[in-house]
């Protein structure tokens, strides 16, 4: 037997795949079997700055305003290999900063990469554009490499900033209509400048929701604005009878003074769950405190938030992680969240609705609130360039 046929049995048995999805006719055969074989250099990186314009009102209305890092620019990255292929990700970090850290990614071999420890800048970038790759040249998608998906969609709410009750009611009503069933909306600005009008900012919108969509479930993400329990027992009292998701961050994080007994005492006094962004290293002490109902995990390595859901679902906390970025960092985003055992609430994934433009070739369906998880090799996107060219700053090639 050939060195090739047990190669292609041993990743049709250790992979789960098929082998026309692993060795079929494919333009990137060839390219696979060389990085199965063990190489898998990066050689030339493009950077793309652009800045896609918002679809109306998705963040704030005209009276609002648009908040300076809604207007920024963002940046997309292909990585292009020795082997032919080319992995996509996208960099979180000021345009005029990256290019002395992107530099550290060439030569670098995607397939002896330790994602541990990459030892590059970037780390988080780096890691989505290794897995692209990896997925690619093995022919499977990245959820396979994160350890297997457990669900084949993804539930997501329609994420939305600041608004009058008029607007916001306006805009549920547009997400409604297009498969939206949960309505996230960031809450209370240096407007709102008195504790009743903190109050009535968030339960006027909810109110005006309802108004034209009555079973809409709304998730407030106060943002820690209502400072006290007293403030969110009320808002929590005038919402009695409708239909919410649950209060995000309502009450100022000094308050539970390194013991989140306010947390708990919240929590225990009324009906709506409470949620809350909780780095790892404060997860067991919030289950033992018994302050929270949901956990929201977040980080910039896609592999430590996976770590964080399964610390989280062991513990017996369920809630959600959240993407804000154009295409290619929102399918990252479904990748990770296919694989989050302690996903059982809407994913906040901003992105597909939010600009006009997504500037990947791959179609973001929504279905009864819910986006497939890719099934194509890697990303399973890939970048527009004539989008890309429409909304493009300025280029930068590294090799």
């Amino acid at each position: 037997m050939s060195n090739n046929i047990r190669r292609r049995r041993f990743l049709q048995t250790a992979l789960g795949v098929s082998a026309s999805a692993l060795f079929g006719a494919n333009p990137g055969w060839g390219a696979r079997q060389n990085a199965v074989a063990g190489s898998l250099k990066v050689t030339r990186l493009t950077l793309y700055v652009v800045n896609v314009p918002e679809r109306k009102w998705w963040w704030s209305d005209d009276f609002y305003g648009q908040p300076e890092h809604q207007r920024a620019d963002n940046c997309v990255v292909e990585v292009e290999t020795d082997q032919g292929l080319v992995g996509l990700t996208r960099v979180f970090r000021r345009p005029d900063v990256i290019a002395a850290d992107l530099s550290s990614w060439i030569g670098r071999d995607v397939m002896k990469t330790n994602l541990r420890n990459p030892g590059v800048a970037l780390a988080g970038a780096f890691e989505q554009a290794v897995l692209d790759l990896r997925g690619q040249a093995l022919g499977v998608p990245i959820w396979q490499l994160l350890g297997g998906k457990l669900r084949d969609r993804i539930l997501v709410a329609q994420t939305t900033g600041y608004k009058t009750p008029e607007n916001t009611a306006d805009q549920a009503k547009w997400g409604w209509d297009q498969g939206f069933r949960i309505y996230k909306m960031k809450c209370i600005t240096a407007r709102e400048d008195t504790d009743e009008k903190r109050i009535r900012y968030v339960v006027d919108r909810i109110e005006a929701i309802h108004k034209v969509v009555p079973d809409m479930l709304v998730r407030p993400d106060i943002r820690w604005r209502l400072r006290e329990t007293w403030a969110a027992q009320e808002v929590a009292r005038r919402l009695r009878g409708h239909a919410m998701d649950s209060l995000e961050s309502p009450i100022n994080k000094a308050a539970f003074a390194g013991s989140w007994s306010e947390w708990r005492r919240l929590r225990e006094s009324i009906h709506l769950p409470i949620a809350d962004h909780i780095p790892h290293q404060m997860l067991v002490p919030v289950f033992e405190s018994r302050g929270l109902d949901h956990a929201i995990v977040g980080h910039d390595s896609h592999l430590q938030v996976l770590r964080m859901s399964h610390l989280a679902h062991e513990l017996g906390l369920d809630g959600w992680s959240q993407t804000v970025a154009y295409g290619p960092g929102c399918a990252m985003g479904l990748h990770v969240a296919a694989c989050m055992p302690h996903l059982t609430k809407a994913y906040d994934l901003v992105g597909p609705y939010s600009w006009i433009d997504t500037l990947v070739n791959e179609p973001f369906r929504l279905e009864e609130s819910a986006y497939a998880v890719p099934d194509r090799p890697g990303l399973g996107y890939t970048l527009n360039h004539d989008a890309v060219s429409k909304y493009l700053v300025r280029k930068q090639v590294f090799a």
